[in-house]
């Protein structure tokens, strides 16, 4: 038996071929890959107006807490 014939002999005992393991694993890397550029676009796109949004809600807020002390 030649060193490539035993080599693949070894190789066919792990039979990496067959192995549905490694596969799912890649599959959740790109699935990871894919929500992170999703929520990466998501962010770019609309966290200008969720900051902007906040900052007014604050600003209203503490208006509000600042006409309720006065009154008291």
């Amino acid at each position: 038996m030649t060193y490539l014939q035993k080599a693949r002999a070894r190789l066919h005992g792990y039979s990496l071929v067959r192995d549905q393991a490694g596969l799912s694993t890649v599959e959740y890397v790109i699935i990871l890959v894919l929500i992170a550029a999703i929520a990466i676009g998501t962010w770019k796109t609309f966290g200008g107006k969720v900051k902007d949004g906040l900052v007014k809600a604050q600003t209203t807020f503490d208006d509000n807490v600042g006409k309720a002390e006065t009154t008291k």
